[in-house]
């Protein structure tokens, strides 16, 4: 179903996994840097700009989950002692007619998420800041078991990928949650641009061709970026930077210009993104990847390993991070842990609180809010199972 719109360059990638040192300079965004390789172009903003506030997250998301334990969270009051912090138990199977508000001290924004069971098609559950939540279907189909649900960052379209019977790729359905549809099959990945509107980029594989396209919503047709040989994978993060596929086959991250060039290749695997140049990745182990090719390793004791996601906050000044059973907010600015809670995850989706203070992820059932100034975690709506999850900034929800 993908087109080309205009003329794009084919790339045989020969991927090398040599990594020589670097220089350092305190200049960069995150600190003391480490080059990769002498072909690296550095243009990952070195001073970044206070992210741009979302715009309206009219419908956002939420994961798809299955039975939860309690959070035990820590604090950070020294530099390099934690401290055992409050633990809301039982949570909340059915909220009524109550909003988020009224169930969690101080949480400033409404929620959106999807839930889904194994077999069924997903529902929609928005729930404002001041009322109870609004059930809605979304027409995607059913999926064995759902897979995660993503927004763009208007929180006004979704995109998830269906199992195709017979078939080892999916079919990508994206668009507004009522009227979502097919958008495109044979599809490896997909990502939204960290930080614009409605833009959305996503990977297929055509007769050991891996494809990279993007689509925005005042265009009818995808746009095709670069045909590749030697990569198997997926796009998983992109923005004004460039953008970063994902070899599967090797455990590498590969670099791309915004035009199709080729600019470095790291080991890791991509968490997030932070519209800035600068993404998280496990390489084993927390780093962050400029997309000039700069590497920082994130070395500070505790830090967990497994990791599933990861999600920056607006300002970029701290970074979440999920792994099976828990949960740690960083600082970026010294490396360290500020807050840590072991209630277990579902699928690996994280969000920030408009601001700034909540962490919120899917568990097993239900989902858990965090209070990254208090130290207490709610688990809210246990009864239910989420396949995504979103914020809705008061105002909007």
């Amino acid at each position: 179903m993908a087109r080309m719109i205009r003329e794009t360059k084919r790339v045989d990638v020969l991927i090398r996994t040599e990594y020589g040192p670097g220089s350092c300079s305190r200049s960069d965004a995150y600190g003391c840097v480490e080059v990769s390789a002498p072909k690296v172009v550095e243009d990952a903003r070195e001073s970044p700009d206070p992210r741009r506030p979302r715009p309206g997250w009219g419908w956002l998301v939420v994961g798809l989950v299955l039975g939860a334990g309690l959070a035990v969270l820590v604090l950070r009051t020294e530099p390099d002692r934690l401290t055992t912090a409050t633990t809301v138990a039982g949570g909340v199977g059915d909220p009524g007619q109550e909003g988020i508000a009224d169930m969690v001290a101080g949480f400033p924004d409404g929620l959106a998420l999807v839930t889904g069971t194994v077999g069924q098609s997903l529902e929609l559950l928005t729930w404002p800041s001041g009322e109870g939540p609004i059930q809605e279907s979304i027409p995607v189909g059913a999926s064995r078991p759902p897979n995660q649900v993503l927004f763009d960052v208007s929180g006004r379209r979704i995109a998830t990928l269906l199992p195709v019977p017979e078939e080892s790729l999916g079919a990508l359905v994206a668009g507004v949650p009522q009227n979502a549809t097919i958008f495109a099959t044979g599809v490896t990945g997909y990502a939204w641009h960290d930080s614009d509107l409605f833009r959305l980029a996503y990977t297929t594989l055509v007769d050991e061709e891996l494809l990279l396209w993007t689509v925005r919503e005042s265009r009818s047709e995808p746009e095709l970026v670069v045909r590749a040989v030697g990569i198997v994978g997926r796009v998983a993060a992109w923005g004004d930077w460039g953008f970063a596929i994902q070899d599967e086959d090797r455990g590498s991250v590969i670099l791309f210009t915004p035009d199709g060039e080729i600019k470095d290749t790291h080991p890791g695997r991509i968490l997030d993104s932070d519209g800035n140049g600068w993404m998280a990745i496990d390489r084993p182990g927390l780093s962050l990847l400029s997309a000039g090719g700069g590497v920082r390793g994130l070395e500070r004791e505790g830090l967990a390993n497994d990791l599933l996601s990861g999600q920056f906050s607006d300002d970029r000044s701290r970074l979440a991070i999920l792994t099976g059973d828990r949960v740690q907010v960083v600082d970026l600015g010294d490396d360290s842990v500020l807050i840590e809670s072991d209630g277990r995850a579902g699928v690996p989706v994280l969000e920030w609180s408009s601001d700034g203070r909540f962490v919120l992820y899917p568990g097993t059932r239900g989902i858990w809010v965090v209070d990254t100034l208090t130290g207490n975690a709610e688990q809210l709506l246990t009864d239910g199972t989420f396949a995504g999850l979103g914020v809705l900034p008061s105002g909007e929800s």
